[in-house]
């Protein structure tokens, strides 16, 4: 997926949640990651994460799941952003 593509679908995924929750948390870490200068390693696990459901990724955020493989940096980042 062309990159300008991947950083439009990360953000409507971020806006598009089941529940406002999700939608105010991650719309909070998006705007404290530079999507802009991500590499596109990086934006691949950004977008896998947010395409989870809301449940699991909110398990996964706070710390009652663990997070997949690959994607533990990306969390503990997150992590410091929410906290």
């Amino acid at each position: 997926m062309e990159r300008r593509l991947k950083i439009k679908r990360i953000m409507f995924l971020a806006s598009r949640r089941a529940s406002n929750e999700m939608e105010v948390l991650l719309s909070k870490v998006l705007n404290n990651l530079d999507l802009e200068n991500m590499g596109d390693e990086e934006l691949d696990r950004v977008l896998s994460l947010v395409s989870m459901n809301d449940m699991d990724l909110r398990d996964i955020l706070y710390g009652f799941k663990e997070p997949p493989e690959g994607l533990r940096d990306l969390v503990d980042k997150i992590k410091r952003v929410i906290a």
